[in-house]
């Protein structure tokens, strides 16, 4: 269909949809299907508290409907689902190509130029310009679709009229400090906001994703994941496969250096060596990468013109960089939070993690004691006895993690980032430093003070098996064992009024979708086994790779069929977790030089050695190894020369138009001058 024609479609079937009218403007009789609206109109779902009055219901809808210029309203499609449970509690949303478009120009999305070659920020007054501009349907990613919608809906304010929610007039109202969206949340009127999954869509990426036995070779479509998910999913399934891979040397090497008959010290310098140039080497190319995929996508450029985040609040200013009103908050607020607050709560926190461990040791060393392995009575029963403490700590490490992950959550939330990379960035940083205390805490005690390398293995066999078995049980099958419980008493609750809704109560059985972070932990955790103690236990890199290869199709199973489908967020990168995995690659060389050290079969390979020189020697290697990483780093470029040769082409380009629209307008200038003489 033509733009014109498709957008009157979609208002067409939109207005019969509310009247439940099934044929659906019979002039387009071949997509008289409800499914196929809710996917051409890009539908999310608004679900609502039992509690929200009626009026405050309407007025939901009459903002999101209102004009987006006239009466400062989303200008999107909106509508409640009418059958006999939803009590008008569910609201479908949806937008027309038109609407959409103008979206992305307010957002800057770039999309391909087809006169320039390349990438430019998008234009509603230069649609020919596009590629796809015979359909404007096309122009457009779902996932992108999703963005607009969602970045509407969040930044929708009330009129500078209103003062009040209707229905709560205890409720103030200010055009300056308030997005509607977040005064339904702290109303708790907001239950819940998601877009449909589209099974069509899905159908077309599982099979090669997933479902066919050779998806666990073949490498996944990030283009495909990012048309229907966006770019910050995108980016965590394109990191997992590219973290995956490079496992595989170290766990072929890992498995030669533990069946050969070499010596410790070879054994050990040679892997150690070997980490630290194979992932330094990894976290270069993977920066290449990003860039590259950053650079095709459009968001290269992101932090630059990004926009406040919706929860964020400060008094409106306008903008140095587009001149549009925005809130500011002092910085000054948020530094007095993050040292007054956010700090000391975090300092809290990593003083529980450190005293639970040492719970644990003690009562792990009394567990020694009462059963030891010189000549037991029964080996098995013995040996369990002694892993006990350790599977009891690792286990309880899960709620921590999941508590902390909270408080972590709240008080960046509390400190009111006004983008979302400040946000993400800080968040993240708070994680790594608790999570980073909270796993690996125990193995440096054991490694370094108790000189225990029985221990280490032990507690890092356990925390590994211990951990993937208990994230794929909460992660996935316990989600969708929910699932499918829900899905049972929705059938058994009788039949729907529609398709839609039938679509929507689907959507409703799935877990909401939390972010990324739950996913990147999980990694950080087990690059963080491998990167610093695979000197002394090679057998984690190889579990890791095992456990990753089904992780990387289970997530994708979880992504389509347990998480409610995400909305899209833009991202350049994997934010503030490239640097936490480039922290623990520094640690990494420090922890690997101290354990080959601290081995006796090395001390008494260095037997002619005094105590001073030997430790020396190994400081001295240890900074030779840094010097090694970090000419590596200095060595490999971050941005492939493909994408630098593409920007320098744009920032010329862009002079270029500049220059002639400045050379026209002064013509322009100089014709008004000759006619007024």
């Amino acid at each position: 269909m033509k733009k014109k024609e498709r957008n009157e479609f979609c208002l067409c079937v939109w207005k019969d949809f509310q009247e439940r009218d099934e044929s659906f403007c019979g002039c387009f009789g071949k997509y008289d299907n409800t499914i196929y609206i809710l996917r051409l109109l890009i539908a999310s779902v608004l679900q609502l508290a039992p509690t929200t009055p009626a009026i405050t219901k309407e007025w939901i809808i009459h903002r999101l409907t209102a004009t987006h210029n006239e009466d400062e309203g989303a200008g999107l499609l909106a509508r409640f689902e009418r059958n006999t449970e939803s009590r008008n509690s569910l609201i479908v949303i949806g937008a027309t190509d038109e609407r959409l478009l103008v979206g992305a120009e307010e957002l800057r999305i770039q999309k391909w130029d087809t006169t320039k070659g390349g990438l430019a920020d998008f234009l509603v007054a230069d649609i020919e310009h596009f590629q796809n501009s015979e359909n404007p349907g096309d122009i457009l990613l779902k996932s992108e679709k999703q963005r607009i919608i969602f970045e509407e809906i969040q930044n929708l304010r009330p009129m500078k009229s209103e003062h009040a929610v209707p229905g709560v007039p205890t409720r103030s109202l200010s055009f300056e400090h308030d997005t509607i969206f977040t005064v339904l949340q702290d109303l708790k009127f907001i239950v819940n906001f998601f877009p449909l999954h589209d099974k069509e869509d899905i159908k077309l990426m599982e099979y090669d994703w997933f479902k066919s036995k050779t998806s666990i070779i073949k490498s996944q479509d990030i283009h495909k994941i990012r048309n229907y998910f966006g770019d910050n999913v995108a980016f965590y399934f394109a990191f997992l496969e590219f973290y995956t891979k490079a496992l595989i040397p170290t766990s072929v090497l890992g498995i030669l250096l533990s069946v050969l008959p070499f010596s410790d010290f070879t054994k050990y310098s040679f892997f150690c060596v070997f980490n630290v140039i194979w992932w330094t080497v990894f976290m270069e190319r993977w920066k290449r990468l990003t860039n590259k995929l950053a650079y095709q996508w459009g968001t290269l450029d992101l932090q630059i013109f990004q926009r406040p985040r919706p929860p964020y609040y400060g008094d409106l200013q306008p903008s140095p960089i587009t001149g549009r009103l925005e809130p500011l908050y002092p910085a000054w607020k948020r530094q007095v939070k993050k040292y007054l607050v956010s700090y000391p709560i975090v300092m809290g926190c990593l003083a529980f993690a450190l005293t639970l461990y040492f719970t644990y040791y003690k009562i792990q060393q009394r567990t020694n004691a009462s059963f030891p392995l010189e000549n037991p009575s029964n080996p098995i029963e013995t040996k369990v006895r002694r892993m006990l403490p350790s599977m009891v700590y690792s286990l309880s490490l899960i709620p921590v993690k999941l508590i902390y992950k909270n408080i972590a959550t709240f008080l960046t939330d509390y400190e009111n980032h006004r983008l979302q990379t400040a946000y993400e960035n800080n968040l993240t940083s708070k994680l790594f430093i608790f999570f980073f205390v909270n796993s690996f805490v125990g193995l440096f005690y054991q490694a370094f003070f108790n000189v225990n390398y029985e221990n280490v293995v032990q507690l890092l066999t356990t925390l590994v098996i211990i951990n993937a078995l208990i994230l794929k049980f909460t992660e996935q099958v316990l989600p969708y064992v929910m699932k499918t419980v829900k899905k049972s008493q929705l059938d058994r609750s009788g039949s729907v009024d529609t398709k839609a809704s039938e679509a929507i109560k689907q959507s409703k059985t799935l877990t909401p979708f939390e972010g990324t972070y739950g996913d990147y932990l999980t990694i950080f955790e087990q690059y963080g086994y491998i990167a610093l103690f695979s000197a002394v236990f090679p057998w984690v890199a190889i579990c890791g790779f095992i456990n990753n290869i089904f992780e990387l199709r289970a997530d994708a199973f979880k992504y389509c069929y347990v998480y409610q489908r995400p909305f899209a967020q833009p991202a350049s990168n994997i934010g503030s977790w490239h640097y936490a995995f480039d922290i623990l690659s520094s640690i990494a060389i420090v922890t690997n030089t101290a354990l080959i050290a601290m081995q006796p079969s090395v001390r008494e390979y260095f037997s002619s050695y005094s105590t001073v020189e030997y430790i020396l020697l190994f400081v001295a290697a240890e900074h030779i190894l840094l010097a090694i990483k970090f000419a590596i780093d200095f060595a490999i470029p971050d941005v492939p020369h493909e994408v630098e040769i593409a920007q320098a082409r744009s920032l010329y380009e862009s002079s270029q138009a500049l220059r002639r629209e400045r050379r026209e307008r002064k013509i322009d200038n100089g014709e008004k001058t000759i006619t007024k003489l």
